[in-house]
């Protein structure tokens, strides 16, 4: 009886290899699929040949009639030094090399567990479990069609988000449109929870799932393909248990290439003033250096990104490469990398598909990348590697306003240098951005008609804003900006339509890079303030903070004074950062 080695030469003898050895004999997605076989070499009462403790469920070798043998193993294990060596074998064994299989984990797993069977008793079973898995997809079929209806009705509410929230016999179904959230239905929670089993089970990617079944006590994370009216979709599934029963939070994504993407990402539909597009043009047009864009989860950084992406495929003279976790936006003339991260908090790069992909990237000779995020030691060192190797970067990162970026990156967990890092050629723009709802154009209503006189004093006397020129949204919407099955807001201001950007946009000059080099954090912060010169109600931004953005917008009559506070907070309590700016 064989063992296999600690280290094998994964070449066959005499250095041929036979043209067996690129025979793909198939996927085996399903028990029932795998062929029949004589004998299994590696597995049973008497195995031929041993295998380590840590490939017995990754890798089986079976006999085949007529003096023949096969490998099936996962994709990851195909060609790999044990695969060969079982090959090996085989041959040694006197048989011939048919080919190879490659099968996902769980059904080589129920294979292997089988493996002790006789053919015929493997028949049986084989039979049986055909009667089982056609039940389970026809019961299954009501469940799925229950959920396809749910999601279809919610891209028709133009849903950014859906949650599903189940509490004790409820659920509770509301999504998020136009940056709020809104009430959908409520439904038993045997029918949502047999809906989540069987997407999650049975739609779901594999290879992006976070387990292999469907667990409502377990957070779970996976990617669920969808294709509704004849469009293609990607629902970003995200699972978390909570008190007395569990959430499941799915982003809605359109997998389609955008050939509107022009339209779509234009950076001034997005919200960016005249000055900030310019900004960021200049930005994109430098050769190196990296644009790094923060904001809280949902504020639209990766749009934004994607709009600037956008811009550079447009002219079709680079290479542009993005990796994402997944991919939101699909652009003409962008490679698409979509990678699911490893579950849990993986030490080993070797076993996370993003770091893998990330560092495969600089090899790709890409004159433009674009990381979904920045968020350990790796992904940064690899970030500026590429810009210092004359590259191109677009990137997110975790931080609370564009100058604390640097901050963020100098940071122990990410652990870039300052003094390496504020360079003109490393940093091209720092941006930091929200989301804020509009007001619905048909129904918005004057301030001055619901507000308080004391109310809009705040901002006439702060701000400068003429008051006469401020809108609210109206409380229950309208026709234009309520769908009829939607369910009111409680707390009113529901008359909103889409959203727009609220951004901060810095091109760092020697100045604020020196003093962000020395870590003398507030000097820059004052620095950067002090360049302003425009009022609140002109889009020049330069000095301006998130806010000021939105500030504009609201003089426009573009966002309700209400939201402004739900995202910035009290103007009162925005006079003091003025205050302390002008006194400091």
């Amino acid at each position: 009886m064989a063992a296999i080695p600690s280290s094998v030469n994964p070449s066959p003898a005499g250095g041929k290899i036979p043209r067996s050895y690129f025979k793909n004999l198939g996927h085996l997605k399903f028990y029932q699929d795998f062929p029949d076989y004589k004998s299994v070499l590696t597995h049973g009462r008497q195995p031929s040949v041993l295998l380590n403790d840590t490939k017995k469920d990754l890798i089986v070798a079976i006999e085949l009639r007529d003096h023949q043998f096969a490998i099936i193993s996962t994709q990851e294990e195909q060609g790999s030094s044990t695969w060969f060596y079982l090959v090996q074998q085989g041959i040694r064994m006197q048989l011939h090399f048919e080919g190879y299989y490659t099968s996902d984990s769980l059904s080589l797993k129920t294979f292997i567990a089988n493996s002790n069977d006789s053919p015929t008793q493997r028949i049986r079973e084989q039979n049986k479990q055909n009667q089982e898995v056609v039940q389970s997809i026809v019961d299954a079929s009501e469940p799925i069609d229950w959920f396809r209806s749910m999601i279809k009705m919610c891209i028709e509410l133009n849903a950014s988000d859906v949650h599903f929230e189940i509490r004790h016999d409820k659920a509770h179904v509301r999504i998020r449109r136009d940056g709020l959230m809104r009430d959908v239905q409520s439904f038993d929670h045997n029918t949502v929870t047999q809906s989540m089993s069987a997407i999650y089970t049975l739609l779901a990617e594999e290879r992006s799932r976070s387990e292999v079944a469907f667990n409502l006590n377990a957070p779970q994370s996976a990617l669920i393909p969808l294709t509704i009216n004849r469009k293609n979709y990607g629902l970003r599934y995200q699972s978390h248990p909570a008190v007395g029963g569990y959430d499941v939070i799915m982003r809605i994504l359109k997998t389609d290439v955008r050939t509107d993407s022009n339209q779509e990402l234009a950076l001034e539909k997005l919200g960016f003033t005249p000055w900030q597009s310019k900004a960021l043009h200049d930005a994109l047009s430098t050769a190196n250096g990296g644009i790094f864009v923060a904001g809280i989860t949902g504020s639209g950084k990766t749009t934004t990104l994607s709009a600037l992406l956008n811009q550079l495929a447009a002219a079709g003279d680079r290479k542009i490469i993005s990796i994402e976790d997944p991919v939101e936006y699909q652009i003409p003339g962008v490679s698409h990398l979509s990678i699911q991260r490893a579950a849990g908090n993986e030490k080993s790069d070797a076993t996370n598909p993003f770091a893998s992909s990330m560092m495969a990237f600089l090899r790709m000779d890409p004159d433009v990348g674009m990381f979904g995020e920045i968020r350990d030691a790796l992904s940064a060192q690899i970030a500026y590697t590429a810009i210092q190797t004359g590259h191109k970067l677009l990137t997110t990162v975790h931080a609370t306003s564009a100058l604390g970026i640097i901050s963020r990156l100098a940071s122990a967990q990410i652990g870039l240098v300052r003094s390496d890092i504020c360079r003109p050629e490393f940093i091209s723009a720092l941006v930091y951005q929200s989301l804020i709802p509009k007001n619905c154009m048909h129904c918005k209503i004057p301030a001055e008609k619901t507000m308080k006189a004391s109310e809009l004093l705040v901002y006439e006397s702060i701000f400068f804003l003429d008051t006469s020129k401020l809108f609210v949204a109206s409380d229950d919407g309208c026709p234009a900006c309520k769908p009829a099955n939607l369910a009111t807001i409680r707390g009113g201001h529901a008359g909103v339509k889409g959203v727009t950007v609220a951004a901060e946009i810095i091109q760092p000059d020697l100045q604020l890079l020196e003093y962000l080099s020395k870590g003398d954090d507030l000097k820059a912060f004052d620095y950067w303030r002090n360049l302003q010169t425009s009022a609140f109600n002109h889009s020049d931004m330069l000095g301006k903070p998130s806010w000021g953005h939105a500030l504009y917008e609201m003089s426009m009559g573009n966002i309700d004074p209400y939201h402004f506070e739900k995202v910035f907070g009290s103007p009162l309590r925005l006079k003091i950062s003025l205050s302390e700016l002008n006194h400091g």
